[in-house]
């Protein structure tokens, strides 16, 4: 019996993806539990590191988003907790185990671990954008409605599978979705880390992917 499936989406992810899988791994709690990877195309050996240590490894040919390949590791997730991680949290993934136990007390519905931020992190635009929005359609005041490490029941699943999630705009929508249906949800401070974009071009245009992915999925507009 599957206790816990940890969802994984990735894409180009092969430097950083095995240790964030021997991490959570190796955690002694992660007895009945799987790992589901959902390789996004990539273009590099995501596969073949995901295929070293998840249980299920779910791959296609042509970059879909972070929002389809999220849905798509949920539809296969067998476990009575769901657990949303990023790819690259490498050796912090450990911790990810921290999010459930405030759900297995019936504290909350739904955890989402904040992440303090880094030198190389962002100047927090698109993150009080997401608050604000958060805030005026649920009146809940979130901390890290942008953070992908996330965990919840599977009786939600039924609210978020009937949903269409494409993008970066996944967390932000799915947190307003479960809000809006009902769930609680409890923010854990935790050390886990994440590569940061910086404040370089290349930064730049990461985040302005993610602040129109996020307008579009508000806006059910599918890229």
């Amino acid at each position: 019996m599957i206790d816990t499936s940890f969802v994984i989406a990735a894409y180009n992810e092969e430097e950083t993806l095995e240790k964030t899988l021997l991490a959570i791994r190796a955690n002694k709690e992660f007895k009945q539990s799987e790992i589901i990877v959902v390789d996004d195309g990539s273009k590099d050996q995501t596969k073949a590191a995901a295929e070293k240590y998840a249980d299920k490894v779910i791959s296609y040919s042509t970059n879909k988003g972070k929002g389809y390949a999220m849905q798509l590791g949920w539809r296969s997730a067998q476990g009575e907790y769901i657990v949303c991680l990023d790819a690259d949290l490498e050796e912090s993934a450990s911790e990810a185990f921290a999010l459930l136990e405030p759900i297995r007390q019936n504290k909350a519905d739904m955890t989402i671990s904040i992440i303090n931020p880094g030198k190389k992190s962002g100047m927090g635009m698109v993150k009080r954008r997401v608050q604000t929005i958060v805030y005026q359609k649920t009146g809940v005041k979130l901390e890290a409605p942008l953070s992908g490490q996330r965990a919840f029941r599977r009786k939600w699943l039924s609210v978020l599978l009937s949903k269409s999630y494409f993008g970066f705009g996944i967390e932000t929508q799915m947190t307003i979705d479960l809000l809006e249906a009902g769930a609680t949800c409890l923010e854990i401070p935790t050390t886990m880390k994440h590569r940061e974009m910086g404040r370089d071009v290349k930064g730049f245009i990461h985040r302005l992917k993610q602040w129109v992915d996020i307008e579009k999925q508000l806006r059910g507009v599918q890229s």
